[in-house]
């Protein structure tokens, strides 16, 4: 007959592990206490005994009468056996065919306070079954009443737990288990359909006694069995290491010691555990701790599913609450301190007959709090572009991204570096503040900065701060750029033609705009954070910008668009067109040093402007060696359209003047530098 097991397997796993440490930690339970139940046991030194060495245990059935009989004289409430006979004695020609009649006559006799045990798959021998049949109540049942299943199932990480009350039978018969059975005999509450252990000692310290000190004391002191047993629901199987052995929940509970007999006359002594350390139990004490739960009112149910909800709903409150608050580590702890604390719940509430699975509100704790924390840093991460976007309107992206990336540079100080620095003013703002209101003045000022912050960006430059009308710009920091000083060449040529293509435009429109001078200037440099200990400014200092600063003005004493000085020259003269101005000596500088218009590319200029340059030179000769005349006619003539290399540039109409002045005035100390002194 097939059969299955009916049961509400549910705590197994983590919560398996914490429910059989809570039990181990905690020792109080529910119900009134007390020892109901007892179990003999065929154990090894029973088994060497005199009286049973020489008789195999298939051949016990004389025993077992003397022992059925003695335990029903001793007033037990009912007697069940973990071992299945599913077989008979007297089937063997070797012993005679009444071997087993004291067996029946005794399963006959007391049939109404026994159950003995089956499985689905190994049934009673037919005469033993016939023994305990009583015509009038198992009259039209599929087995006797005194007959029940030992079927054990074990939870999902292979610890028993729970026993069930019934089997269900191919047919879809409920019939009882052993346990189930023996608390119908003795009319105790019905078993619920699934008893979760939770036993307050380990399994093994039910009274437990060995079948050979029962079945002498029968011989030499009944009283004593009758002491021991009177009243009591006892079960017999084995206890022996290699037989019958489950996992159980007492697995962690210190093992039982055994107790000595006393001062009785047979030594009814109560044994220890078993095996001791292997974390198994005898299946006989699996039945005898569900029975033992029932008549003590031992019964521990799993919090209902609502309350689990609310517990694992709480806990993942929790949890994201320290994912969005803390940090990580500390999130963590508090995931820890979240679990400890759903462990003291959980064995708070063992004593009121409630367990509270913690895996899940764990998990929920632990899951939350990590959503929580991808949350928080999509969020961080979102306000992060969002600031970095913002403050890229006052930082030039580069250094933004530089900045996120490497906070270590959110500090005051520098480091040295070559860098080259333009100074570009937009020409004309005093004019047309007198002309416009003040938004239009700002938003044509800001249209025409624009380009100037175009030409230097897409150029790999640094805008590095706007001073009114003017705007000072970096190349080779925040990042590094080994060709600076052709890269500021570019960025100041661009710069140049986009203002003078709007100031075009705007012509033709005739509407007011700007032109612009610039300046260029390389050298070392201090680059870094400037200011105070909560204010800072990305900037570069030194004589470098000084220098810089002051050939800002240059432009307009030579009337060209773009100069640089001379160690921008010296890196860019293989690949730009230039022309040596004058040597000049600017203030807060004692040397003089060269100062050069940028005309272009080597690329894009004209052989005509090749041949200006040339005349310029020329000129530039003879006025530092004092030949003012001579130097004056070579710059007329260079300024005119019908002059060899002549253009309409300004440069050599302002020297040309120069010398003009130099010679009326008769110089006696001529070292040819001209002092800038508007700056």
């Amino acid at each position: 007959m097939a059969a299955s097991l009916t049961t509400d397997i549910s705590v197994a796993g983590i919560d398996g592990f914490f429910y059989d440490l809570s039990l181990a930690v905690h020792r109080e339970r529910p119900g009134i206490g007390g020892e109901p139940v007892a179990v003999i046991v065929v154990d090894r030194d029973s088994l060497t005994a005199d009286e049973l060495a020489s008789t195999p245990r298939a051949f016990f059935s004389p025993f077992w009468a003397k022992l059925i009989d003695g335990l029903a004289q001793s007033g037990v409430s009912a007697i069940g056996f973990d071992i299945i006979f599913n077989y008979s004695a007297s089937r063997f020609p070797a012993l005679d065919a009444r071997y087993d009649h004291n067996f029946l006559d005794a399963l006959a006799r007391h049939h109404e306070r026994l159950v003995l045990a089956r499985s689905a798959g190994l049934e009673l021998a037919p005469p033993i079954e016939a023994a305990v049949y009583d015509l009038d109540t198992d009259a039209g049942r599929d087995q006797p009443a005194a007959v029940a299943f030992v079927e054990l199932v074990p939870d999902a990480d292979g610890v028993q737990r729970r026993v069930g009350a019934s089997v269900v039978t191919g047919d879809g018969q409920a019939l009882p288990t052993l346990s189930a059975a023996l608390l119908a005999r003795v009319k105790a509450p019905a078993m619920p359909d699934s008893v979760l252990l939770a036993p307050a000692a380990p399994l093994e310290a039910i009274p437990t006694y060995r079948l050979i000190d029962v079945l002498r004391c029968l011989d030499w002191q009944p009283a004593a069995v009758r002491e021991v047993f009177a009243g009591k629901i006892v079960l017999i199987g084995t206890n022996l290491p290699e037989e019958d052995r489950r996992r159980s929940p007492d697995r962690f509970m210190p093992p039982t010691q055994a107790l000595p007999a006393g001062d009785r006359a047979c030594a009814l002594g109560r044994l220890g555990a078993s095996h001791p350390g292997s974390g198994s139990a005898p299946g006989v004490f699996l039945h005898a701790a569900a029975v033992q739960s029932v008549l003590n009112g031992n019964i521990v149910r799993a919090v209902p599913a609502a309350g689990r909800a609310a517990a694992a709903v709480a806990w993942s409150i929790c949890g994201s609450l320290l994912g969005f608050a803390v940090a990580p580590w500390i999130a963590a702890a508090g995931v820890a301190v979240l679990a400890i604390a759903g462990f003291g719940l959980a064995l708070a509430l063992l004593p009121f007959g409630w367990w509270l699975p913690v895996a899940v509100p764990a998990a929920a704790a632990v899951i939350s709090m990590v959503l929580a924390y991808v949350v928080r840093l999509l969020v961080e991460e979102r306000r992060r572009r969002r600031v970095q976007a913002a403050f890229s309107y006052y930082l030039a992206p580069s250094l933004v991204d530089r900045l996120t990336e490497h906070e270590a540079e959110l500090r005051l100080g520098g480091e040295r570096r070559e860098v080259t620095v333009m100074f570009a003013d937009l020409s004309g703002f005093t004019a047309l503040s007198s002309k416009l209101g003040p938004e239009e003045l700002m938003e044509l000022t800001n249209l025409y900065l624009g380009l100037v912050v175009e030409a230097v960006e897409t150029t790999g430059g640094y805008v590095d701060k706007f001073i009114g009308d003017a705007v000072m710009a970096l190349w080779g920091a925040p990042l590094s750029d080994p060709d600076h000083a052709a890269n500021a060449a570019r960025g100041a040529l661009r710069a140049h033609a986009g203002v003078m293509r709007a100031k075009a435009e705007a012509d033709q429109r005739s509407e007011p705009g700007y032109t612009i001078k610039i300046a260029l200037n390389t050298g070392p440099a201090v680059i870094g954070n400037v200011g105070a200990a909560k204010r800072y400014n990305y900037t570069a200092i030194g004589e470098t910008v000084n220098v810089a600063a002051r050939l800002e003005g240059v432009p307009d004493d030579y009337g060209c668009p773009i100069v640089v000085g001379p160690r921008t020259a010296a890196a860019i003269a293989d690949r730009f067109v230039l022309c040596e101005l004058d040597w000049i000596r600017v203030k807060g500088k004692a040397d003089a040093f060269s100062v050069y218009e940028l005309i272009g590319e080597q690329s894009t200029t004209s052989p005509a402007e090749h041949v200006y340059i040339a005349r310029y030179q020329a000129a530039l000769e003879r006025y530092r060696a004092g030949d003012f005349a001579v130097a004056e006619e070579f710059w007329r003539c260079l300024a005119q359209h019908d002059c060899p290399g002549g253009a309409a540039r300004s440069p050599p109409w302002v020297m040309a003047n120069r010398c003009a002045e130099l010679t009326a005035s008769s110089p006696v100390h001529w070292d040819g530098i001209f002092v800038k002194t508007t700056k």
